[in-house]
């Protein structure tokens, strides 16, 4: 198995960790607007997937199982996905719960900002994988390189869909899936050191990018987690910048 590979792998298996985290969620909580700003970065990170399937049809197994679950999911979620979406937008709660706090303006604002300026950039990478596979710090092939732009696609969507809500209660069971993912790549990066290019400086960007997301992520999810807890007394609506 070659390097691109092999980080692929183990960033996918990561990656759908955190999807089962998200998805037990949906099904313990019942409550939709806690995890409906996931639902459609779901449905952009499936069409990529079946379009990085359909560009590189040569590259699978076909006839292994694998394959033909991998091309179901990928081919059915995409409608899936936004008919879910759809369906319980009707009857999903806008307003904040009880207890619960909003992102200040300027946050929403750089939350939409970054996640769409990054959506059209990988959009582009997407479609020229050439792009990344020149400065990317491990080996890539075309068809890994569209499946890496597709899972920072599915992130960026997040971004943006939190920025157009902006209640904590229906980020916190997407930032909780992101920090299980967050934590299993740094204790995976013993182990693929040997695979990354010292000499690239990415390579020293995506610790410190993981490091530094890690922190923000936990000093976040105390803080806004405090000022909700101390809403019990006020009982009053909430903004946090």
């Amino acid at each position: 198995m070659d390097d691109s590979a092999a980080h692929l792998g183990a960033a996918y298996w990561r990656r759908l960790y955190c999807r089962r985290v998200f998805f037990a969620r949906l099904i313990l909580d019942k409550k939709w607007h806690r995890v409906q700003a996931g639902f459609l970065p779901i449905t952009a990170f499936t069409i990529f997937m079946f379009a990085a399937t359909i560009l590189h049809w040569d590259r699978f197994h076909h006839g292994a199982l694998n394959f033909y679950l991998w091309t179901i999911i990928y081919a059915i979620t995409p409608l899936l996905a936004p008919f879910i979406w759809w369906r319980n937008q009707q009857t999903g709660v806008t307003d904040l719960e009880e207890q619960d706090v909003r992102f200040s303006a300027f946050v929403r604002s750089a939350l939409k900002m970054i996640g769409i300026v990054g959506v059209l950039a990988f959009v582009i990478v997407f479609i020229q994988p050439t792009l990344l596979i020149a400065i990317a710090p491990w080996k890539m092939t075309p068809l890994t390189a569209r499946i890496f732009a597709g899972w920072t696609l599915l992130t960026l969507c997040s971004m943006a869909s939190l920025g157009f809500d902006g209640r904590w209660s229906a980020t916190r069971t997407l930032m909780e899936s992101a920090l299980v993912g967050i934590v299993l790549c740094v204790l995976a990066l013993p182990r693929m050191w040997g695979d990354l290019n010292p000499a690239n400086p990415l390579t020293y960007a995506l610790v410190g990018g993981m490091a530094v997301t890690l922190i923000a992520f936990i000093i976040i999810h105390i803080r806004v987690d405090n000022l909700s807890r101390q809403m019990r007394t006020t009982k009053n609506p909430s903004e946090i910048a």
